[in-house]
């Protein structure tokens, strides 16, 4: 019995499979009119005029997740698949204060990395509170949009839920977190995109973004499977960067900040156990699943982190 759990464990969900190559398809067609317009990433800003296919290619890539996502929903699982997937974006109710934490979570850590570095006598940020111009902020309106819905459909809404049924909340967080740090490195495949971040932004992402994963799972699972809070949680971080900027890199973040993620990450995995990331010990609603997709959930113990 113990072995054939542990062969049921180690067998891939076949929706997450397909879902996961299906980002990376689709975001390789994304970027693909950046080489035939051969447009360099590293010479382009707010106000660059660029081709509209090139354009829509851009946005192509920034609703990837959800756009595969919704894909594997609708052809793999079918039925009530895209319904099942789209319904915790409306799951409003909850306590007011996981709002809060998503809403002001992220600029409270970067307003503490702040005080790191005035303590450590490190490098301040020019400003302590910029507001963004109106290239900036029209570019904001659109990163919230695409990182909150764009993404996290894919993110929290179909991959992480189907992967805490086999390997449990944490090791999903971490395998959901390494495919979104990978796929939020786009840029270094386009061109001139190299030029435009180190070996540092790499491991960076990796540690930000992974950690980042951990305490939206957190907040996913305690919150009834709202997705609709991760998504404010994921618009704050957004809004923290371009209103309290701590480095010149707001794509890749700066060291005291993704470790400031990483200790909030410690500390909700500490509180609520790696295993459930909620103390209640339930799992929000099973994603639905078909047979013949080769799905494993929920019947095999996972160990415990």
């Amino acid at each position: 019995m113990a072995e054939a759990s542990t062969r049921r464990r180690s067998q891939p969900d076949t929706v997450v499979v397909v879902w996961v190559i299906a980002l990376f398809v689709i975001t390789g067609i994304g970027i693909l009119p950046l080489f035939l317009y051969r447009l360099d990433l590293s010479k382009l800003t707010f106000s660059s005029s660029v081709p509209i296919v090139a354009g829509i290619g851009i946005e192509l890539t920034a609703y990837a997740p959800t756009l595969a996502a919704l894909l594997v929903a609708g052809f793999i699982v079918r039925k009530a698949g895209i319904r099942s997937l789209l319904r915790p974006v409306i799951r409003w109710r909850v306590g007011i204060h996981w709002y809060l934490i998503a809403l002001a979570g992220p600029s409270i850590l970067f307003v503490a990395g702040d005080l790191i570095r005035l303590l450590a006598d490190a490098p301040l940020p020019t400003s302590w509170f910029a507001i963004p111009s109106a290239g900036a902020a029209a570019f904001l309106l659109g990163a919230l949009i695409a990182g909150s819905f764009g993404e996290e459909v894919g993110w929290r809404g179909l991959g992480q839920p189907r992967l805490q049924q086999q390997y449990g909340a944490f090791w999903a967080a971490v395998i959901v977190g390494s495919v979104w740090s990978l796929w939020h490195l786009w840029p270094a495949v386009a061109p001139g995109g190299i030029a435009t971040m180190t070996w540092s932004d790499v491991g960076l992402t990796f540690l930000r973004l992974t950690s980042t994963s951990i305490i939206y799972a957190w907040l996913y699972n305690n919150t009834g499977g709202s997705l609709l809070v991760v998504m404010l949680a994921h618009a704050g971080h957004n809004i923290a960067v371009r209103i309290l900027p701590a480095a010149g890199s707001v794509t890749h973040g700066d060291h005291v900040v993704a470790g400031l993620y990483a200790v909030a990450a410690a500390a909700v995995v500490f509180v609520a156990g790696g295993r459930w990331l909620t103390r209640s010990h339930v799992f929000p609603d099973r994603p639905p699943t078909l047979p013949h997709v080769g799905m494993h959930v929920g019947s095999s113990p996972v160990p415990p982190l």
